[in-house]
């Protein structure tokens, strides 16, 4: 079997303890040769494997180091000189745990297969299965108030009965997750969908305290270590908190502290330059950076690039005009200012007040700009 890691964002994969899976997988006889597919997310990190299926039979086996989002791929091969109609893709959604997870096919379309010997699938398959409850229920209502006479399918009031039962089978639809999750704290699957049910963005203290309502294995494990860095680093970055100090060289080597800007409105930039969506923005902040830069306002950029990028990150900053003051670590998605700073997309930024203080994130175009003029009560900008 052939395996290759593909990096899908800017977090650092960190090698925990490692556990064996086997997947063994079932599906009647394929009419044509087919090759089976594999992929798993684990912090980031996407790793893909293939085997080849005989008789319907294939089976997968690795390590793993937490639970991972999984999906398998069959891809069937065409006889050459036969044509053959396109098919829709064949894949299975479902999460890889360490054991021995079978799934099995009555027909040979791996979508259709049923997964056995996982407690995290088992637990999937429970909130899957009040949903088709659920639907059944519905289903069963708009039968019956389609059995209505012509004129009370015009009557507002015999609608409006049918329209409130549908109504309070939406909002158990909408909760099953969250009950779920409050119902279940020792869970994996309660602990995959916390991001989901409770934002951890829009109130980190709500966040945190649901989170400590979940048992110590779990707050324990990989994804929780996560979770609690997630909520950690969004109090500390929450609006109106002190920004981190921290201390970066700046392209001459010399050391730069984000606290020598203090008394200045200062935008704390994380970008790269491979970046496109950094490099297409940066034409926006040299226009805010030239408009304000005499007027308490100033940008200080944070690159993600690595030391074999160096040269690039020079150009960089020297074809896109980025006249302000530009640090790195050159340890790319490592860079310790982003780490502290959370920052997991570039690019990424945070407005910082003259009292050292997050005024404002994640500012772009005409919104940056707008921003820095009432903050600067620029009552002749065009905004």
């Amino acid at each position: 079997m052939k395996k290759v890691l593909l990096l899908l964002c800017l977090l650092p994969f960190v090698t925990l303890g490692q556990q064996n899976f086997i997947l063994n997988a079932k599906l009647r006889p394929l009419p044509f040769p087919a090759k089976a597919f594999l992929y798993y997310t684990i912090n980031g990190k996407t790793t893909i494997d293939s085997t080849n299926i005989k008789d319907g039979v294939f089976t997968f086996n690795g390590a793993l180091s937490e639970v991972a989002q999984a999906y398998l791929k069959i891809k069937r091969q065409t006889v050459p000189g036969i044509a053959t109609r396109r098919t829709p893709s064949d894949l299975l959604d479902f999460f890889l745990e360490s054991g021995t997870t079978t799934l099995s096919s009555k027909n040979d379309s791996v979508s259709a297969a049923v997964v056995k010997g996982s407690v995290v699938n088992d637990d999937v398959a429970k909130c899957k299965a009040i949903m088709a409850g659920i639907q059944t229920r519905a289903g069963k209502i708009m039968s019956q108030y389609k059995s209505g006479t012509p004129e009370q399918l015009k009557d507002s009031i015999y609608t409006a009965g049918f329209n409130e039962q549908l109504k309070t089978l939406d909002t158990e639809a909408k909760n099953i997750h969250a009950n779920f999750m409050r119902s279940n704290r020792d869970s994996y699957y309660s602990l995959i969908l916390f991001k989901t049910v409770v934002p951890i963005v829009a109130d980190p203290l709500v966040a945190e305290a649901e989170f400590a309502k979940f048992s110590s294995r779990l707050k324990s494990g990989p994804l929780g270590k996560r979770i609690q860095d997630e909520i950690y680093a969004t109090k500390l970055l929450a609006l109106g908190q002190p920004a981190m100090d921290f201390t970066q060289n700046d392209i001459n080597g010399k050391a730069v502290k984000l606290s020598d800007f203090k008394g200045k409105y200062v935008l704390l930039d994380f970008w790269a330059s491979w970046c496109a969506p950094c490099r297409q923005e940066n034409p926006n902040v040299v226009k805010v950076y030239q408009k304000y830069k005499n007027r308490n306002f100033t940008v200080l950029g944070v690159s993600l690039d690595n030391a074999g990028l160096k040269a690039a990150w020079l150009k960089a900053i020297k074809d896109d005009g980025l006249s302000w003051t530009n640090v790195s670590d050159l340890k790319g998605a490592d860079n310790e200012v982003a780490v502290k700073y959370f920052v997991k997309t570039i690019p990424g930024n945070f407005l910082i007040g003259p009292d050292g203080k997050i005024l404002a994130k994640n500012l772009r175009g005409d919104e940056l700009e707008q921003k820095i003029a009432e903050l600067l009560n620029d009552k002749n900008s065009r905004l």
